[in-house]
């Protein structure tokens, strides 16, 4: 993964200088670099997905591009002692980054420019639990628990989306496809820490790998802006 990143870097530092028309309703020349990020409606949902896309448009109809997706999430729940006035806590937290490559062919050079395209997918991430004075379920004062696993990330997806120019080099738009996303979750831990044992206070016990394929819409109601530079 990093030499590809480097690779990308190097090609976007390379064609970044090139001059732009800022008509558009001419034909484009020479290659262009776009910017643009992407929001999607989940709101009230506890998951945050800053998206950021670059695009390089090479003779006004094909494009090189590159999506960087990090989705995070976190929740916390409260578990009350029967009773009593303890409390315990069951922290989930997951992290996902996602790269992509992948290429476009534009079929307009104007306002409305529609295109279908297709891209390579692959990033890595992680899922972590940890229970404070619980054992999940019910309050326990001297007992606590957490399991961390990894996650690697590879598939494909194919496109089509549309940009409409707001004004100049202002674009909106939006894009759905259809994604295959392969994912292995490595061998992880879980640790059961229990303060009252004076035999075993700690045991760790080994969560096993798994795999999984999923194919499915993707896209589905983003709203993408970005600028022509």
């Amino acid at each position: 993964m990093k030499k590809i990143s480097i690779m990308l870097l190097f090609l976007i530092g390379s064609l970044g200088f090139f001059a732009q028309d800022d008509t558009l309703s001419q034909q484009v020349s020479k290659a262009q670099f776009l910017m643009e990020s992407q929001f999607y409606p989940r709101l009230n949902t506890g998951v945050v997905s800053p998206n950021l896309k670059a695009r390089i448009v090479f003779s006004g109809e094909h494009v090189l591009r590159s999506n960087l997706i990090f989705n995070s999430s976190n929740d916390t729940r409260e578990i009350l002692e029967n009773g009593g006035s303890g409390v315990g806590s069951v922290e989930t937290s997951g992290q996902q980054f996602l790269m992509s490559l992948g290429y476009e062919h534009l079929f307009s050079k104007k306002r409305f420019s529609p295109y279908l395209g297709f891209e390579l997918l692959f990033g890595v991430g992680k899922n972590e639990i940890y229970g404070s004075r619980t054992d999940s379920l019910v309050f326990v004062a001297d007992y606590n628990y957490s399991s961390k696993v990894s996650s690697t990330y590879i598939g494909g997806a194919v496109f089509s989306g549309f940009d409409f120019y707001v004004y100049e080099g202002l674009y909106v738009g939006s894009e759905i496809g259809l994604q295959l996303l392969n994912s292995k979750s490595a061998r992880g831990e879980f640790k059961q820490m229990d303060a009252s044992s004076t035999t075993d206070p700690e045991i760790i016990t080994a969560i096993p790998e798994a795999k999984s394929s999923e194919i499915g819409v993707s896209g589905v109601g983003v709203i993408r802006i970005g600028w022509k530079f």
